[in-house]
């Protein structure tokens, strides 16, 4: 699939022609008529979700994931990444999905590592995804964790660029639809129907949202200039720049 592990390992993040076509096809139209859609909806309903009864796995690995997090020293990395696995929790219990809660939470933390301070030794990387992969897939291995669980990790990472995935496409795990749609969620304001204003506040509340527009727009900036080839360039003047900026969450 365009944007995953595989394609990563095949392409290393650079986009052919026939490649772009088909995220506008697939991506950028599904992802734009989410966007309209989301600036007519409301909150959910809400919901008996309450932020500090969520649970966090209490692990080596997540422990080592948080600290990697850490090191980049970008404080809207770190609160975006915490946010969006609180959205991912809100979006899994509204849609009713079963998941895994230890994969998704190294996703999350993860997803943005190759974005908030990329190592010279990726350099071959033609997108932060497969960075930020690549330095999840060596901490997994680090805890000798699961390879198929692995597999869910890095592809979510990868994929969450994409914008928009096919949730009834059952090839796609549900720790990789939820680190896209609560991405979604964070960056350009989709999905708000499935997040109730009671729980939406109490996340701001605990990690807010301080200048995050500017300093992920300049993110943003940075990472088209390392990687002028990648899906981060090409969507970006499509509409992806002007959906941050139009995102009132």
């Amino acid at each position: 699939m365009l944007g995953d592990r595989e394609w990563m390992n095949l392409t290393q993040g650079k986009l052919s022609f026939l490649e772009k076509l088909q995220l506008i096809q697939k991506v950028m139209l599904p992802a734009s008529l989410n966007f309209i859609h989301a600036k007519m909806g409301t909150y959910a309903q809400d919901s008996d979700l309450v932020l500090k009864n969520i649970q966090i796995p209490d692990t080596a690995l997540i422990k080592d994931a948080l600290f990697e997090l850490e090191k980049t020293e970008s404080k809207i990395i770190f609160q975006h990444s915490w946010r969006c696995y609180f959205w991912g929790v809100a979006i899994a219990k509204y849609k009713k999905w079963q998941f895994d809660e230890e994969v998704f939470l190294v996703s999350s933390l993860m997803h943005d590592v190759g974005l908030a301070k990329s190592q010279a030794e990726f350099s071959y990387c033609q997108c932060f995804t497969f960075e930020s992969a690549l330095r999840a897939e060596q901490l997994c291995q680090q805890h000798d964790f699961p390879q198929d669980k692995t597999q869910r990790i890095a592809d979510a990472i990868c994929l969450h660029m994409n914008g928009y995935l096919n949730e009834n496409d059952h090839n796609i795990s549900k720790e990789i639809l939820l680190l896209q749609q609560a991405t979604a969620y964070d960056v350009v304001g989709t999905q708000q129907n499935l997040i109730s204003e009671k729980f939406y506040l109490d996340v701001l509340n605990h990690y807010p949202k301080d200048n995050f527009k500017v300093s992920f727009k300049e993110l943003i900036q940075q990472e088209i200039k390392r990687h002028p080839y990648g899906r981060t360039a090409f969507l970006s003047p499509l509409g992806l720049k002007l959906m941050i900026h139009l995102n009132n969450k």
